[in-house]
């Protein structure tokens, strides 16, 4: 099987001894055929199919094993080979089958193609190699779509990145309007409520000035309407500090709201009302003693409020597994759903007289406590429910 080889006139070369029907086979083979001459494969001799696609003429050499290689360069897997390592000269040197493995020749014109390349070593008949048999199918224009649909599936990527950026954008200044719409309400609130105090201020004091009398209830209504507007901007400016940084500590929380329940007692007695407190021992709470005195007082206020005469607001602890807290049960007519969705946002309330802050103070102190603030309500009452979240070495 060691044929040697000749020149013809047109340039190309063919083994002898090869019967000349199974030569052009190999010249007309619809497939990429290479064969090397030598195990070092310094000679490779190409057909008409292969021949093209390494831009030689047909049957012509090409192999970067010659002495004169061509100025071509072979990468796989974007890394450029050395001529030892390429398929064919694998499987002469090192004796190896190469299987689909894909090359990207690129000229120094910038013409590139890709190809699979497959090669088996040609032995004799004492097993040693003497020359490389290797086929070849060219991939480019599959590779170059499929490196486009790759283009253009990053170019989508981007747009979308884009987009969801510029969606983000454009919610944040949603949110910002919101902000300022929800300013623009809260001030347009506080005019309103602190107007109608200081109207009825303004009308007494004119009236006493035009009379000349000095009435002790008209003095006792001043006082109480002043309360009133100062009551309105101290819940205002409670809402807008966003304390966040305020100190917390491990306390009882039975003691934090034991302290405040005297005033909360006296505030139901004026009412006709009355207020009991259930304490049970539990786990110390991080808390801010001021603030959580601040969310019994508004929830247990609410409660009297929305209670008839001679009816109980309970408060009462608890701690399980996840939580830690409070209830705040009255026995009031219940709380309509479509309000109860909406607790907490500032200015919604159902009072007379109220501003709709207390709740949104509750809710932002919870927010700065990690708790939580639940509402079960119906026509037997409403319950607030203020859970602290246990930590990890609470729970063990």
């Amino acid at each position: 099987m060691n044929h040697s080889y000749e020149s013809e006139h047109d340039g190309s070369f063919k083994y002898n001894h090869i019967p000349e029907e199974f030569w052009q086979l190999f010249e007309i083979s619809p497939g990429g055929v290479s064969i090397g001459t030598d195990p070092h494969c310094t000679t490779i001799i190409h057909n008409r199919k292969a021949s093209r696609m390494l831009r030689i003429p047909a049957g012509g050499f090409f192999s970067h094993s010659s002495f004169k290689p061509p100025s071509v360069k072979v990468f796989r897997d974007g890394i450029e080979l050395l001529p030892h390592e390429m398929p064919m000269q694998r499987s002469g040197v090192d004796g190896e089958e190469v299987q689909d493995e894909v090359l990207e020749f690129v000229w120094p014109d910038g013409f590139r193609t890709v190809s699979v390349w497959n090669s088996i070593p040609i032995l004799n008949k004492e097993d040693r190699v003497v020359g490389v048999l290797a086929t070849t199918e060219e991939i480019t224009r599959y590779v170059l779509r499929e490196r486009e649909m790759q283009l253009d599936k990053i170019n989508l990527e981007n747009v979308v990145t884009e987009k969801i950026e510029e969606q983000t954008r454009l919610r944040s200044e949603v949110e910002r309007l919101d902000r300022f719409s929800l300013v623009a309400q809260m001030a347009a609130s506080i005019s309103h409520e602190v107007r109608n105090p200081i109207s009825t201020v303004r009308g007494f004091l004119q009236l006493m000035q035009r009379n000349q009398t000095y009435n002790d209830n008209y003095y006792k209504l001043i006082i109480s309407e002043l309360d009133r507007a100062n009551e309105i901007i101290g819940n205002f400016l409670s809402l807008s500090k966003q304390n966040d940084s305020a100190e917390r500590l491990e306390k009882d929380l039975a003691e934090t709201l034991g302290f405040i329940l005297p005033l909360l007692e006296a505030d139901a007695l004026m009412m006709g009302k009355k207020v009991s407190f259930i304490e049970k021992s539990v786990t110390p709470v991080r808390l801010n003693s001021k603030e959580i005195q601040q969310v019994l007082i508004n929830l247990v206020r609410n409660s009297l409020e929305a209670s008839e005469k001679g009816t109980t607001v309970v408060v009462e602890m608890f701690e399980n597994e996840a939580s830690i807290g409070f209830y705040v049960k009255d026995e009031g007519p219940g709380i309509p759903p479509e309000i109860v969705a909406q607790l907490g946002t500032p200015f919604l309330t159902t009072k007379e007289k109220g501003t709709g802050l207390g709740l949104s103070i509750c809710y932002d102190i919870a927010r700065r406590h990690g708790a939580e603030i639940s509402i079960d309500s119906g026509e037997k009452g409403t319950t607030f429910k203020f859970a602290f979240a246990k930590q990890k070495s609470q729970s063990a």
